[in-house]
């Protein structure tokens, strides 16, 4: 049972790789990653198995701001993710992801950080949920923002998502390049391709059935 629940999760992370590629190539851009996994406690309660079966060249994004075990996580994440050649990006914490040897930091909306309060190797993705964050990413130095939610999502519930005929005119005036995140699948993930739209990021696809 757990060698067949692993071999869906691979199938999964492929899926969701291939699409988040092809939304890297239409849009023609160079970007560190194209595909994110964001952790969430409440949702996956161990995130190190997601990157495990995460590709090279995948990131995970370590959320969970409030974690009292958090440390103890981002240090078996980065194992795992030098290990498979996976990014790590630690949320809004420069010196935990130090401390990890991560390769960067995620700002939530709620950050007041910037890019030059990182260090020189690092890149850093922000969230956003509209143009003005768009913007403020920018301005703050942030590598890519994550916009959100593109489509209904757990992640969100009760807040109206941005939907694919606003998301791609959005994204396409961003001043940055954008990964969609909130309920993005492979099936949909189409839906959003624009010459700014450059990967996937994503909780609940991970470990759907």
């Amino acid at each position: 049972m757990v060698v067949d629940r692993h071999q869906g999760l691979r199938l999964r992370a492929r899926k969701l790789a291939a699409a988040a590629a092809a939304l890297k190539h239409q849009s023609g851009q160079t970007v560190p990653f194209s595909l994110a996994f964001l952790t969430d406690q409440t949702r996956i309660a161990q995130p190190e198995v997601i990157a495990r079966v995460l590709p090279r060249g995948a990131a995970v994004i370590l959320r969970d701001y409030d974690l009292p075990q958090r440390a103890g996580l981002a240090k078996r994440l980065s194992v795992i993710c030098k290990a498979r050649g996976v990014f790590l990006l630690v949320g809004n914490d420069p010196d935990l992801a130090i401390a990890v040897n991560s390769d960067g930091v995620h700002c939530p909306r709620w950050s007041k950080l910037k890019r030059t309060d990182l260090p020189d190797r690092f890149f850093m993705t922000a969230a956003c949920h509209d143009g003005t964050e768009l913007i403020a990413a920018k301005q703050r130095g942030a590598t890519m923002a994550l916009l959100s939610p593109a489509f209904p999502t757990n992640s969100h519930t009760g807040k109206a998502a941005i939907g694919a005929a606003a998301f791609k005119p959005l994204a396409a005036q961003a001043p940055l390049p954008v990964v969609a995140l909130g309920g993005v699948t492979p099936i949909n993930a189409h839906q959003l391709a624009s010459p700014n739209v450059v990967g996937i990021a994503a909780i609940g696809a991970f470990n759907a059935d």
